[in-house]
């Protein structure tokens, strides 16, 4: 995510490696990303604090060994930069660049990427729109739909509203022209008027090369409309996003944001096309009456018109039903995408936990209520299209049914009734179908409008005060204090009223300048409500609260924020730290030091340029913690909020930090370098009570009240509520003068660093490009494989008949006057009626047959994706961004979902209507084989090459919209992150500019379409011309012949570039169904069920666990992590797991878990129960373990389905787990119960109750294998205390393995493992570890072990001590 240089840096880097190929297997082959946060110096090189950009950029050049830069030497212009007007006329900007791809990339077997593309040109940027356009939307008050239509339509781009409409105006004038002048060439030759018949067909090819040029232009600006508009619109709810709150955002649902982004948006794209056409439905309408009567000398005339209105009443009943249908199936998907979000975000302690058949259930659920609302929408639709398609049919034969048996005609002449069909065939176009999409794109326009509207309209909940009360003008500004509480209430409710009881209530506090405060309690006290408040990202207040004098809102404090679970981006290091602030090397080489990251640094090949992956997958807890807290330290702020960062690290390193980076670095050196500024002030929620005592003053809460406050001495005697054993702890500390209140930074050790190449970092992230595939032939025959072979052929044999009964139908039509001379009108009518009710049975059938393959075809793709996903490693995940397997979900999936059906049967009736108009016409005139010959040869060869530069750019253009996905979801992440560090103006611009690189990619992409349509629709003008003066001349003794002919050489070549173009648009949706196939092709891991798990029903018989020289790696081009790693563990003992940050201790979890595979050496095993895990099935294997992981998980549905999402257990057993978890209360406080939604979790739950949820979920299962990854750090020690006694008191025989950084958790069990660098350090009881024998008092023994304990105080080891010996003693008697 680059705010600098953007478009210049990130697509060198792109660059670097874009030809090669990446899998999954090895990352290290990815390219860089094209999208980074900030661009930097180099580490050697000294830069003053805060210097310009300018200088900046300068230096960010010469850090890394860069590529010459490229810039745009393939096609260095943009379209039509150097073109004339009368070039641009025939679109010759776009066929010259086609060719200059086929010349030197297609020729060359090389593929269309990114660096081939045109300039942007500046009519085409979407900056200037966006930024008016916002503008408006920021006066409004509040948008509508109307709205939000008018600055769409009638704002920054009505002038191109206004070409396309009177594009297709001109067309429409030019289509009934030819109507009309075509009666007067078949007359003339039936009169053998050879002068006036050439004169007319002149006339009629004029006719049609306007419409020809007209048609596209339109299309053109249809297409470049359609495109800004849905970027636009992107970025209108992109901007509203990111101006809410925390608060206001929850509001929202994350699910239908997503899918609107998505899917909604998108779609828009091809609604905005088919809605211009319609626009001049009432000027076709008003030519083809005013030909029809001049035709038929009389109001007779309109008839025709009248009957083929006949369709519309059933257009617009069947859309008013698709309109509801419509509404069901965005509901459904919203709440669909919404799990399959959390499914994939959650995928690590779903495998944990074996919940995968789970999730699948309720996706399918709603897929498949889902996917009946689609079939019901297109079944509807398929009789949409029947009286559509056939409507020049059937309100033909019924018009001159009317005209002959009316008695208003008696004899009907040939030239009346081709031209008329010629005619209806125009209106069936121009109004019918038109009006059919029009109506169709109108409703889904009005829907997904309807669903911006919403999000634009979503209330920014800012923190107001409840009460009227004027407190402040009272208060005199006491000195020193920038930020006072005066019986401040705070409220997590927009809507509040005296009744409402508030989650803090009556704080009344002074933060002075320069003063370290810690916050303490128990968990849901209010401690991190507090911060929140001071953050502004509360909705209400009540009290006072001032900040320098001023309201809230209206302070000016530069505020750094860390939080409990850390923001990290899918970035380098550096680039998470910096977060869009100018590199400073003393500043960051102080911050890194004082957050003992260089220890970090060393480790990993590409120090802080190492990419950490999405949501920090390769770094532990500790380490995500110090890198978040690393970002807070580099904004020198003028408040410091901390939500417990020192929970996550070791003793020793919470330690370091908080005298190092807390104390130190903030209020000594900090002060120095910014000497005219007041001094910061520290606000430090924790549980951490060691480091509490340490602070100025501390606050005691208790259920949102204010106990105490004050120095350690006034609020020693309140300690005991929070943990009685720990208060006397800390009395016998008070007088002690520690080292660790002395320690000093240690000097910057300076080191000559490599320097690092910028080509030789590999990222972990695979980019998408990289596994692009070629489509070939097998891509399209693993679609087809999905369809029944029966009705594929059946689909195929009745288009066929279709088309030449309609052949049939013409046939008959030009013989008609030899059939009134014969005196059979009757028969000829009834042989006509029969062929037209043929022809739409075998239409109606085609359609069902094509609409049940296609959408049972995508709901099996579905369900195989999903399934595939389920049992995909994790080390998929850790590759690629979630944003982009949920683009699978949405984008790909919505795309085949609504396209394939129309595509295919376009392409069928189309391409299948032009193929029989040929054949026809050579049967009616051997000679235009030659022409035949002539448009099939061109129209090969262009397809040959425009197929793969459309495919390609198609590709690459639906490839830039995932990035778009993903940054929308970083930014949804770091919601609050991104406020407090002010960098929303920047994500804007990014994101401006991420939009625009999307937007260049599909406007090459249209333009290259619409070169080819073009092409193609000129090439057929030529041979019809030609044909016209061929059969003028060689059938003018034949008006039978010469009619027919002359209607197909008009209407021949109409649906040739459409269905050409569907069959380019199908190989694009061939490229979405490979990437859902990638998606299914994804290598699963090991089965979930074996035949072994059969064997052992009552798997695991005890708690044994042992490892035998275990080696492991996370992914196979990666560094061991765990090296020969051997123990035993006894079933029923509980094991204390303790180590440095990222020395391998939750490598073991994963490890145990299988969640990645263990080295296949010879003697290397993992044995449960005697049984050696690589012999079950990963779900067996997973189920007969228990885990309560560090960040607790829950997911959308109700307290009941998160605690038993299998339904295994009746609701007295739940009950009775949330008793034990002392949760039955609180949970019985809401009036549903077990039943409570909990979408919005975090607003229900503390982080400590979530947890206490996940205890009670091991109570339930009552496993005998039971993992606690570092799951207690968040929490006081009190509830600590509570969940560990839990444990060993109702799970007694269980074994216990425990992470932990507070060492005094596991004291008292019976050993403890030191882990380093992967491997056992240290195994054996606490006691054994700390003393040389039983008569020891203190700590007298040296080991790894002992020097932890020791780390964390005198008094706190001593206590440790004490708790282990007791243990000891409790266990020899």
């Amino acid at each position: 995510m680059n705010f600098n240089n953007i478009n210049e840096t990130g697509q060198q880097q792109c660059r670097l490696k874009r030809n090669q190929v990446s899998n999954f297997e090895n990352p290290e082959m990815s390219t860089i990303k094209n999208i980074h946060l900030q661009t930097y110096p180099d580490v050697n090189q000294e830069i003053e604090p805060f210097q310009s950009s300018k200088n900046l950029s300068e230096l960010s050049q010469s850090s890394f060994d860069r590529p010459e830069k490229d810039g745009h030497k393939f096609y260095p212009n943009f379209l039509g930069q150097d073109h004339s007007k009368i070039s641009k006329f025939f679109f010759f900007q776009y066929t010259s660049y086609a060719l200059q791809l086929k010349r030197q990339v297609l020729d060359k077997n090389l593929k269309i990427t990114d660096k081939h593309l045109p300039a942007l040109s500046p009519d085409d940027d979407i900056k200037q729109f966006v930024l008016k356009s916002q503008n408006q939307i920021q006066e409004s008050q509040e948008i509508s739909s109307k709205i939000l239509t008018q600055l769409i339509f009638l704002g920054e781009l009505k002038w191109i509203t206004i070409k396309c409409i009177l594009a297709y105006f001109i067309e429409t004038i030019s289509k009934n022209g030819i109507s009309f002048i075509m009666s007067f060439v078949i007359n003339s030759v039936y009169q053998n008027d050879s002068q006036n018949s050439h004169m007319y067909g002149i006339i009629l090819i004029i006719l049609n090369f306007i419409c020809l040029l007209s048609r596209h232009h339109a299309a053109n600006y249809s297409m470049i409309f359609s495109t800004k508009a849905r970027l636009s619109l992107i970025n209108f709810v992109y901007i509203k996003l990111i101006g809410l709150n925390s608060y206001s955002f929850k509001q929202a649902n994350i699910g239908k944001i997503l899918n609107l982004i998505s899917g909604d948006i998108n779609t828009l794209e091809q609604m905005f096309s088919m809605i211009f056409p319609s626009s001049v439905v009432i000027i076709s309408l008003f030519f083809a009456c005013f030909i029809l009567w001049n035709r038929f000398n009389g109001i007779i005339g309109l008839w025709a018109v009248l009957i083929i209105f006949i369709a519309y009443p059933i257009q617009i009943l069947i859309q008013s039903f698709n309109q509801e249908t419509l509404k069901q199936i965005k509901v459904n998907q919203d709440k669909r995408l919404k799990i399959t979000n959390e499914l994939v975000e959650g995928i690590r302690l779903i495998k944990m936990q074996a919940w995968e058949k789970a999730f699948q259930k309720i996706v399918m659920t709603i897929r498949q209520r889902e996917f009946l609302c689609i079939l019901k929408l297109f079944l509807r639709t398929a009789v949409d299209r029947l009286f559509t398609q056939t409507s020049q049919i059937w309100a033909s034969i019924l018009y001159f049914l009317v005209l002959y048996y009316g008695d208003f005609k008696t004899e009907i002449k040939v030239a009346e009734m081709i031209s008329t069909i010629q005619l209806l065939n125009s209106l069936k176009i121009s109004c019918v179908y038109m009006v059919s999409n029009g109506i169709q794109a109108f409703i889904q326009i009005k829907v997904i409008f309807e669903r911006i509207v919403n999000v634009l309209n979503l209330k920014n909940f800012v923190m107001v005060k409840f009460d009227d009360n004027q407190l402040e003008k009272n208060v005199i500004q006491k000195d020193d204090v920038r930020i006072q509480l005066n019986d401040f209430c705070a409220y997590w409710s927009h809507e509040v009223c005296e009744k409402d009881k508030p989650i803090l209530r009556n704080l009344t506090i002074d933060f002075r300048q320069g003063e370290l405060w810690a916050i303490i309690g128990r968990v849901g006290c209010g401690k991190s409500t507090l911060l929140h408040s001071l953050l502004c990202e509360i909705p209400t207040y009540k009290g006072m609260m001032l900040i320098d004098g001023q309201q809230p809102l209206q302070n000016t404090l530069k505020i750094a924020y860390v939080e409990q679970e850390p923001y990290l981006f899918p970035d380098t290091i550096r680039n998470n730290i910096l977060f869009g602030k100018q590199y400073n090397k003393e500043l960051y080489q102080k911050v890194t030091q004082v957050c003992s990251l260089d220890a970090d640094f060393e480790l990993m090949k590409f120090r802080d340029y190492t990419e950490i992956g999405e949501r920090g997958v390769t770094l532990s807890g500790g380490q995500k913690a110090r890198i978040s807290l690393a970002r807070a330290l580099y904004q020198t702020a003028d408040l410091y909020l901390f939500d417990d960062p020192l929970s996550a690290v070791d003793a020793s390193i919470a330690d370091n930090i908080f005298t190092n980076a807390i104390k130190q670095f903030i209020f000594e050196y900090q002060v120095t370098i910014h000497p005219n500024k007041q001094k910061p002030i520290v606000i430090l929620a924790t549980h951490q009570i060691q480091y509490a005592i340490k602070c100025d003053k501390i606050i005691i809460l208790s259920h949102g009240e204010l106990i105490s406050q004050g120095s350690y001495d006034q609020i020693k005697n309140h300690l005991e509520m929070i943990n009685n054993d720990l208060a006397l702890q800390l009395e016998k500390t008070v007088n002690e003068t520690t080292t660790n209140n002395q320690k000093q930074i240690k000097p910057l050790i300076k080191k000559r660093r490599k320097r690092i190449l910028l080509s030789e970092i590999k990222n972990l992230i695979v980019l998408e490009t990289d596994n692009q595939q070629i489509i070939d032939f097998s891509v399209y025959l693993r679609y087809f494989q999905n369809w029944n072979c029966l009705a594929f052929f059946l689909v195929i044999s009745l288009e066929v008949t279709h088309e030449v009964l309609l052949m049939v139908y013409q046939r008959i039509i030009s013989l008609f006057e030899y059939y009134q001379e014969s005196n059979q009108t009757d028969s000829t009518f009834i042989i006509l009626s029969c062929l037209v009710i043929g022809l739409m049975i075998c239409c109606l059938i085609k359609y069902l047959l094509n609409i049940i393959q296609v959408q049972k075809t995508t709901q099996n793709i579905h369900k195989k994706m999903l399934n595939s996903i389920s049992e995909a490693p994790i080390q998929y995940f850790d590759i690629n961004p979630s944003g982009r397997i949920i683009n699978r979900f949405s984008n790909d999936l919505s795309l085949c979902d609504n396209s394939t059906n129309q595509v295919c049967l376009d392409i069928l009736e189309l391409i299948g209507n032009f193929f029989i108009a040929l054949i026809t016409l050579a049967i009616l005139q051997p000679y235009f084989i030659f022409m035949i010959c002539f448009i099939i040869v061109l129209n090969v060869y262009q397809y040959s090459f425009y197929n793969k530069i459309v495919t390609q750019l198609k590709e690459n253009e639906l490839t830039q919209r995932s990035p778009l996905f993903d940054f929308i979801k970083k930014t949804f992440g770091g919601a609050i992150q991104i406020k407090v560090y002010k960098q929303q103006e920047q994500f804007k611009k990014q994101f401006l500019d991420l939009s625009n690189n999307c937007n260049l990619n599909s406007l090459t992409y249209f333009y290259q379409t619409r070169s080819f349509c073009f092409n193609i629709d000129l090439i057929g003008f030529i041979a019809s011309s030609i044909g016209l003066f061929i059969f003028l001349n060689l059938n003018s003794n034949d008006v039978a012949i010469f009619s027919q002919g002359l209607l197909l050489l008009i209407t021949y070549n109409d649906g040739l570039s459409l269905g050409l173009k569907q069959l380019i648009n199908f190989a694009t949706l061939i490229s979405s169904y490979n990437r859902m196939f990638q998606i299914i092709d994804v290598e699963s891991e090991a089965p979930q069920v074996k035949e072994e798990d059969q064997k052992l029903p009552n798997f695991p018989e005890s708690g044994d666990i042992s490892f035998h020289n275990v080696y492991m790696r996370y992914r196979s081009n990666s560094d061991l992590i765990l090296n020969g790693l051997s123990f035993e563990i006894k079933s029923g003992q509980k094991i204390g797991c303790v180590g440095r940050t990222g020395a391998g201790k939750s490598s073991i979890l994963q490890a145990i878990f299988r969640m990645s595979e263990i080295e296949d050496y010879e003697d290397s095993k993992i044995e449960i129960a005697g049984i050696n895990t690589k012999l079950l099935g990963l779900n067996k294997l997973r189920n007969s373990i228990g885990i309560i992981p560090q960040c607790p998980f829950l997911f959308t549905g109700s307290i009941r389905s998160n605690l038993d999402p299998f339904d295994q257990y009746d609701d007295q057993a739940i009950w009775k787990a949330l008793e034990i978890a002392g949760l039955i209360e609180y949970t019985k406080s809401f009036s549903k119960g077990l039943l409570t939604d909990i979408s919005d979790v975090n607003s229900l739950f503390s982080v400590g109750q979530k947890q206490l949820i996940c205890l009670a979920r091991i109570l339930l299962q009552n496993k005998k294998i039971i993992v606690l990854d570092e799951a207690t750090a968040n929490l006081d020690m009190k509830t600590d205390d509570f969940i560990q006694n839990s444990l060993k008191q109702y799970l007694k025989d269980c074994t216990l393995i425990t992470i932990a950084h507070r060492l005094n958790t596991i004291a008292d069990y019976d050993r403890v493992m030191v882990i380093e660098k992967g491997n056992v350090l240290e195994f054996d009881s606490p006691f054994n570890l700390l003393a040389q024998s039983i008569n020891s008092t203190s700590i007298d023994k040296q080991t790894q072990f002992s020097k932890l304990v020791l780390n964390t105080g005198d008094s706190n080891s001593q206590t440790i001590f004490n708790i282990a010996k007791n243990k000891l003693r409790q266990i020899q008697q």
